[in-house]
């Protein structure tokens, strides 16, 4: 008997650990080793519940102890932490009834409950240990699916995520509580169907994340490409410059040579602005420059006075791609502000943005003569569209929460102000 505790609990400890690691792909543990060590013994606990028809207590306490246990020993947005509960925790009861029903079952119809002790305690065993090539096999299909979803997901996408979740896992929950110990075999299929769904969602986050990627990408490579375009605009009026510049020169030397001083300023002044280049040197980073010209020739062409200054020779471990999104959508907001005041010279908006000490630290200032309209903590557009509009703060929010920085905003009557900090 001894022998069997022993294999059983290095059983229950090997795929436990397979859980624990496969939870780690989409959470991050506490850095505290006793943080990771009391995970760890908790899904001891938990991954061996043992799930009987027509009884849910334990299910259920050990939902909660799931629950909790993610709650103390991982980190992170709360959304997918709850989330991380309803992806693994209905695979957990699925295959725990599967493997501890399936050998009852063949205790009871294939040997007619007539096996020694020791045959009964090899059967059990042999069953659990089904669950270590399983948990392992789940953690080496879906790791990168797991790691990816996080990346680009906002709250909502979460909530979706969670309600499909929840929907299969309600119909394992009804469907083991109205099964029968003798034809409980009859369950199988909802198991498999809700381990199945669980996979699908992990792989749909997976694809859905990196649509969302790509998406940026293409946006950022769009800003790119007018930036460029630009760029060969100037390049352009460089060379109609010098193929001019003799006959620029005789008319300002015939000015000046007839003392018309006051003209040739003039006519210096208009060639100034003939050839002055839009296009503007505001980081080293090419794409986020291309981002930042681009949202300040929109600004002018809407009569904005925009200021930007930035101090970044570094972005460190930062995702240029996602800072790129970050300053579009803040960007885009104060220009929809400001389009809505009536009087040009009343429009002004001022970037600041700077790495220092390990931070990027970014403020934005926009002003505004609309009223600020805030729903359930949430800032809504000004448009009258707002169904396709009013989601630029909350996916700053969201990309800010993604990256473990913070973002703060304010307003007065006159001004908006957008203030992010982001970890380098």
């Amino acid at each position: 008997m001894l022998f069997f505790t022993a294999a059983g609990f290095l059983i229950m400890v090997l795929y436990s650990y397979c859980l624990y690691l496969l939870l780690g792909q989409l959470l991050e543990f506490r850095p505290s080793r006793w943080a990771r060590f009391l995970a760890l013994f908790i899904l001891i606990g938990i991954a061996n519940a043992i799930i009987y028809p027509r009884e849910l207590t334990g299910c259920l306490i050990c939902l909660a102890g799931f629950l909790l246990m993610i709650l103390a020993c991982c980190t992170g947005d709360l959304a997918v932490r709850f989330s991380a509960v309803l992806i693994f925790y209905p695979i957990m009861v699925s295959i725990n009834y599967l493997t501890e029903d399936l050998g009852f079952t063949i205790w009871l119809h294939l040997f007619q409950e007539n096996m020694t002790p020791l045959s009964e305690n090899l059967l059990s065993m042999s069953m659990v240990a089904l669950r270590i090539p399983f948990w392992y096999l789940l953690y080496r299909f879906t790791a990168e699916w797991l790691r990816q979803i996080p990346q680009n997901f906002t709250r909502r996408m979460w909530v979706i995520l969670d309600i499909v979740c929840l929907s299969s896992f309600t119909g394992i929950l009804t469907t083991i509580y109205h099964g029968d110990m003798f034809t409980s075999y009859q369950t199988y299929p909802a198991c498999i169907a809700c381990i199945i769904t669980s996979l699908g969602i992990c792989r749909l986050g997976a694809l859905l994340s990196k649509n969302l990627r790509a998406q940026m990408e293409i946006q950022a490579l769009k800003y790119q490409q007018v930036y460029y375009e630009e760029l060969e605009n100037n390049q352009e009026q460089i060379r109609k410059l010098r193929h001019d510049m003799k006959n620029h020169l005789n008319v300002l030397s015939l000015l000046l040579k007839e003392q018309k001083d006051e003209d040739a300023r003039e006519y210096l002044k208009s060639l100034s602005g003939e050839f002055s280049a839009n296009l503007r040197l505001f980081c080293k980073n090419p794409t986020l420059n291309a981002v930042l010209n681009a949202k300040y020739l929109l600004a002018c062409q809407r009569q904005i006075n925009c200021q930007i200054q930035t101090d970044i020779e570094q972005l460190g471990g930062l995702d240029p791609v996602v800072l790129c999104s970050l300053f579009a959508n803040t960007l885009d907001n104060s220009i929809e502000a400001c389009e809505q005041i009536p009087y040009s010279s009343q429009r002004r908006i001022q970037l600041k943005a700077r790495c220092v000490n390990g931070f990027l630290s970014c403020e934005i200032r926009n002003s505004k003569c609309n009223e600020i309209v805030q729903k359930n903590g949430k800032f809504l557009t000004g448009k009258p569209d707002a169904v396709s509009h009013g989601y630029g703060l909350q996916n700053v929010q969201d990309m800010v929460r993604r990256c473990k920085g913070t973002v703060k905003i304010s307003y007065t009557d006159q001004e908006f102000i957008v203030t992010v900090l982001l970890p380098v």
